[in-house]
């Protein structure tokens, strides 16, 4: 249908994380410029919890609802994000990340909340366990099987990308995704709080 929106529900990030994000992808761009990279914009970085895809924006109430529900029984909380990763794996990556080091598992907690939330509402539930990562690069199509285990060998050998800062997580949000030429936009549509320790 024409007036569908593309909606996910994400963790936006604040100014000071995006700028360490946008420092690695620059010493990532020098250290792997002989690879076929897209790199993703840094001010469009963010936490996915879970994708709804082409959703009727009368539905929009109905989903603040669901994750006012959810979000009020989990107190913020605050994680590491420090890393480099690959999906699906280091022998023929598509996707770099920095991961999250979520030793309490609040994220995980988090993010299948939210699915079992959005499931009774009529989405399908994730198939895949969470992976708490923010992305910085895809590998382009047209790279050959020795490109990307090159790439693969040469991220899993790169140190010094342990530690790119500290996430407080205060609120989820619903957001909106536009594809354009250069790229995806991404606009918020509403933020749900969550709530607060006793």
């Amino acid at each position: 249908m024409k007036n569908q929106q593309r909606l996910f529900i994400a963790i936006t990030l604040p100014d000071d994380l995006l700028e360490g994000l946008a420092d690695v992808q620059a010493r990532l761009k020098r250290k792997l410029a002989r690879y076929p990279l897209r790199w993703v914009r840094p001010e469009g970085i963010h936490l996915t919890l879970k994708f709804l895809g082409d959703t009727d924006p009368a539905r929009i109430p109905e989903i603040v609802a669901a994750l006012e529900a959810r979000a009020s029984a989990q107190a913020p909380f605050q994680v590491a994000v420090g890393g480099l990763g690959m999906f699906p794996n280091a022998r023929r990556p598509s996707v770099l990340w920095v991961g999250m080091q979520d030793e309490q598992r609040h994220l995980q907690r988090l993010a299948r909340q939210i699915d079992k939330a959005m499931t009774k509402l009529g989405w399908q539930p994730e198939k895949k366990a969470f992976t708490a990562h923010l992305t910085l690069a895809r590998v382009q199509r047209h790279a050959s099987n020795g490109e990307r285990r090159a790439l693969g060998q040469e991220v899993t050998d790169l140190r010094g990308f342990e530690r790119v800062g500290v996430l407080s997580v205060r609120r989820v949000c619903i957001m909106r995704s536009h594809l354009r030429p250069g790229g995806a936009v991404y606009n918020h549509v509403h933020c749900v709080e969550l709530g607060h320790e006793i």
